[in-house]
């Protein structure tokens, strides 16, 4: 079989979903409570099985996807597990932990990373104040990389800050099978309408998502004027709509 013929084979998996692999940002933002994920991949529907998050922790599931760890890490977590505690007893429990790759971290500041050795290269992480960063099947060590120091140096609103983190993983290679997916998720103590946004097939998935988030947080500017135009007095309550996790 020629390259040519390898690489076409390899796009038509992925294409339909056959292979795993992204990369995520887990962070919490001490000064608001707020804890969030944002993650882009290629493989459809990032958004239902890696970003999980709580009042109390922001974690990840990634490479061959256990989306329980995810689900069951923040839920210890609620209890007063620590981050690190919970994920290594999920780890351990789990026969085929060498596949998976998890990070996250509390709002205690307790952080923690694994990826499997039977991971996809390039995998590996990174972390930083406030946050952890990994990726597998991705381009290089720069995403990760990228994506951390973004984070960092972004000022502003948290979500914009996972953003911009999300932006430049991608800017700098990211998935080095291509991008189908991204998602972008948020735990705050007044929740907004651009805190959960997926795109979930798009052969532009994170700029799709900056686009969603903008026209979100424009949304949500405009809806007491809207409201006020439809009803005229109306109860602040019902245009509180919360989010769902």
């Amino acid at each position: 079989m020629s390259t040519n013929d390898m690489t076409v084979s390899y796009d038509w998996k992925y294409r339909r979903g056959a292979v795993p692999g992204t990369f995520s940002i887990a962070a919490h933002e001490p000064e608001t409570g707020k804890t969030g994920v944002a993650v882009s991949t290629a493989l459809v529907g990032v958004g239902a099985l890696c970003p999980f998050v709580s009042e109390s922790a922001a974690v990840a599931t990634q490479s061959f996807v256990k989306v329980s760890h995810g689900r069951n890490a923040v839920d210890l977590a609620d209890r007063g597990v620590s981050i690190p505690t919970a994920c290594d007893a999920l780890l351990t429990d789990d026969e085929h932990a060498s596949y998976r790759q998890l990070h996250g971290i509390d709002t205690g500041g307790h952080q923690f990373t694994f990826s499997g050795d039977d991971c996809v290269d390039w995998y590996g992480e990174v972390t930083g104040e406030n946050h952890t960063v990994a990726g597998n099947m991705l381009s290089g060590p720069d995403v990760v990389e990228a994506v951390s120091e973004t984070f960092v140096e972004t000022e502003g609103l948290f979500s914009e800050r996972l953003m911009s983190a999300l932006e430049a993983g991608q800017a700098a290679g990211g998935d080095k099978r291509g991008k189908i997916s991204a998602a972008l998720l948020v735990h705050a103590p007044d929740p907004k309408q651009y805190h959960n946004l997926r795109i979930d097939n798009s052969d532009d998935p994170v700029s799709d998502l900056r686009e969603a988030y903008e026209l979100a947080r424009e949304t949500e500017e405009q809806l007491p004027e809207q409201a006020a135009d439809m009803l005229g007095d109306y109860p602040d309550a019902i245009i509180d709509f919360g989010i769902k996790y």
